[in-house]
């Protein structure tokens, strides 16, 4: 007699069961009447990722490049700029103080996505940060040809 599989043992033997990585392009906060603490954005080879407190958002632009969508959120004196497809739906977190995290997908992440998604998903390609995690890191750290390469004191 053969053995019959539940639907949970199915879920995690095709990978979609609790803690499977769905891919997903973002992460909004899941309780109505909480808010994001930061927004983090993570890199696609996943070995970089950076935080953007909401309390330092000053607003959004989101223009149609034609074949993508640009999103551009302003946090105090730095940016973030998000590219892909259907970022509409970004916006409504974004005004709900729901969106906790972007991720940027590879190009083979984002084509199944596409195609597992019928009708029109949210697919983020591109994400850039202005200034760049490095200019800030050398403002911390000082001059490359500081003699002792210490970090720099800050004036108070």
């Amino acid at each position: 007699m053969p053995e019959k599989k539940g639907r949970f043992i199915d879920k995690i033997l095709d990978g979609k069961g609790p803690g499977a990585d769905d891919g997903g392009s973002f992460t909004s906060e899941r309780q109505h009447t909480a808010q994001a603490f930061n927004l983090h954005v993570e890199r696609k080879d996943g070995r970089s990722a950076e935080g953007f407190p909401w309390s330092h958002y000053a607003g959004y632009r989101w223009t149609d490049e034609g074949s993508f969508e640009r999103l551009v959120v302003i946090f105090g004196a730095r940016a973030v700029e998000i590219e892909g497809n259907n970022l509409g739906l970004l916006i409504n977190e974004i005004r709900e103080g729901q969106l906790n995290g972007v991720r940027e997908l590879a190009s083979e992440q984002a084509q199944l996505q596409r195609r597992a998604n019928e009708g029109n998903p949210l697919v983020i390609t591109g994400v850039k940060t202005y200034p760049e995690f490095e200019d800030i890191l050398k403002e911390i750290k000082g001059d490359d040809e500081h003699e002792t390469r210490h970090t720099r004191r800050f004036e108070r």
